[in-house]
């Protein structure tokens, strides 16, 4: 039989809004690449080369970006809520599609792990079921379990200071058994961390843990989302050393001319990026066709396609999305700044999401 994996994406992506009104949290940018990608690498490096994709909110925009990037030898089969059916629900609803040991995970969460030893782990074991663990310095956000021996003897989701028991956490990634299948109802919204694992514990089913290696990070704020470009960055980059290139730094166009700019990484900087003098760009991600003006500092931020920024300006841990226009000599600060706005010279933006088209000029 072939292995198969599953991809679920069918969230809306509640806590990065505004940026998901406009994109999938599925293919919010990281490095270069669609947060998507990172897991759909993942099962192609361990020589997995059939997957499902689950999907549900802006399922075209996702299917159009997935089927963009994926490798040519990848083959994709796409399987569209009507309505929520939850982590575990949308699963039964391919069923008919998995006839052996599968993998499954989350495609909005920046996941990028060696797999194929999770699997290899798996067999070893002859569980019916193991989920893949990462350690974090806050737990209190996530489920976390108790691990003996290699096997889970309890979940905990968001466990408050006092109830933490343990800094490991359900990373998402899920190894299974067909059979595990027919422990899911079908045409009812069912979840695997909060429905099905519990159920099996208690039915005596041995569920095992494994310590993934690699890189995870949950991307639901817009800050996680400026981290994961960095942390993917700092990962797959570049070092440079020269008085105007500074650490880790990945260039879309590897014959790309940042003359007049000084580039801290680490940074992206994607395709057509048009720098002028004095422009500094510190630990952020550029994407591409970004003009930048003269005397410009962009300090821990992504700057997405299309976007103009005029001279002087001062953007800092900030998201700014496509097309969107910046006069000269403005701040923003801890902000969001939707598509297509067009924000006056001299305007001053902190700790704010801005949706609206045009924001006036300040006097």
């Amino acid at each position: 039989m072939t292995l198969k994996a599953v991809v679920m994406a069918g969230g809306k992506g509640t806590r990065l809004r505004p940026i998901t009104y406009s994109i999938p949290k599925p293919l919010v940018p990281i490095a270069g690449k669609p947060c998507i990608n990172y897991i759909l690498g993942s099962y192609y490096e361990a020589g997995i080369r059939d997957t499902i994709i689950t999907a549900g909110y802006k399922f075209e925009s996702l299917i159009n970006g997935v089927l963009s990037y994926k490798n040519s030898d990848q083959n994709i089969l796409f399987s569209v809520e009507k309505e929520p059916a939850g982590t575990a629900g949308s699963i039964k609803m391919i069923s008919k599609f998995i006839d052996d040991t599968f993998v499954v995970g989350s495609g909005d969460t920046l996941l990028d792990f060696n797999v194929r030893e999770i699997i290899d782990q798996h067999r070893k074991s002859k569980a019916k079921i193991t989920i893949a663990l990462t350690e974090v310095d806050d737990p209190s956000q996530f489920g976390i379990v108790d691990l003996k021996d290699g096997i889970i003897q309890r979940f905990l989701e968001k466990p408050s200071k006092e109830e933490a028991f343990s800094n490991l956490i359900n990373a998402g990634l899920y190894v299974m058994e067909p059979e595990i299948l027919d422990m899911i109802p079908d045409s009812e919204p069912y979840d695997f961390a909060k429905q099905l694992f519990p159920k099996l514990i208690s039915e005596g089913v041995k569920i095992h843990g494994f310590k993934a290696t690699g890189t995870w990070l949950d991307t639901g704020r817009p800050n996680d989302m400026i981290k994961a470009n960095q942390l993917m960055t700092e990962k797959y980059g570049t070092p440079h050393t020269s008085e105007m290139m500074s650490g880790k730094i990945i260039m879309a166009s590897p014959n790309a001319s940042a003359k007049g700019a000084r580039i801290i990484g680490p940074t992206y900087i994607g395709k057509s990026v048009r720098f002028s003098d004095s422009s500094k760009i510190d630990s952020s991600a550029i994407y591409d066709n970004v003009e930048i003006g003269e005397g410009v500092v962009i300090m821990d931020s992504i700057l997405m396609d299309d976007v103009k920024i005029g001279k002087n300006s001062r953007i800092v841990k900030s998201v700014i999305m496509k097309g969107t226009s910046i006069g000269q000599n403005c701040e923003i600060h801890e902000s969001v700044i939707a598509p297509k706005l067009s924000l006056q010279s001299n305007s001053r933006v902190y700790n704010v999401s801005l949706s609206s088209e045009i924001i006036e000029e300040e006097r």
